[in-house]
């Protein structure tokens, strides 16, 4: 993988690219300020056909969002299967972020794409109370979207491999009715995000023989 070398000359086609990330269009909508400093602490990423984006068992703080191309999660047992495939406009990579594990798979550039465009971001950035770059309503929207795709993927386990103890678990995960846009809705959507992604988790390594597809984010 490589930065973009048009990254900083080519705005247009960094418009053209993350406007397909409902996230960045939410904050480029809501306050300027805060898009102009977003897009600068974003990374854009190349990577070619079998380039590894990230591979299980590293510790480290990068989210990505996929702009252009496929991914294929692999099993990290021979013989790899493929076990998921990332599409355009998806976030991935924040469960071990969430969880403070290792990466628990290996993400590739699918051999049948022309090559792979990305977006890094740093999990810190937005996590950490004593040093972030963003505003509450920033962080607010970008809990948000961890919340709604990492229940969705829970929701899609769910379906595909039904599991009495953890749908329990799921309906105890709390949602947030005090006083939106504070810092106590901020604290809570961190605690959903945690709690699905642990559920999330528990759902993909359930043992082997269960139904469906691992599921990413």
């Amino acid at each position: 993988m490589r930065q973009a070398n048009w990254q900083q000359t080519d705005r247009s086609r960094v418009e053209t690219l993350l406007a397909g990330v409902p996230f960045f269009n939410e904050v480029a909508r809501d306050d300027p300020a805060q898009r102009s400093r977003l897009l600068a602490r974003t990374e854009l990423v190349e990577a070619a056909p079998g380039d590894t984006v990230i591979r299980a068992g590293e510790v480290e703080s990068s989210l990505y969002f996929l702009l252009r191309g496929q991914l294929v999660v692999l099993d990290d047992a021979p013989p790899h299967a493929v076990l998921y495939y990332v599409s355009p406009g998806e976030v991935f990579g924040t469960l071990s972020l969430l969880l403070r594990r290792a990466r628990s798979a290996t993400i590739q550039v699918a051999d049948a794409a022309r090559e792979a465009v990305l977006a890094r971001l740093d999990f810190n950035d937005f996590d950490d109370d004593r040093d972030t770059p963003y505003t509450l309503a920033t962080r607010l929207a970008f809990f948000h979207m961890l919340v709604h795709q990492i229940r969705w993927a829970v929701e899609v386990r769910r379906m595909q491999s039904p599991d009495a103890g953890l749908a329990a678990d799921l309906r105890k995960v709390p949602v947030f009715t005090g006083e939106r846009d504070s810092e106590a809705e901020l604290a809570s959507l961190r605690d959903q995000a945690r709690a699905l992604a642990d559920l999330l988790y528990r759902w993909n390594h359930r043992p082997p023989g269960t139904t469906g597809n691992a599921q990413l984010t």
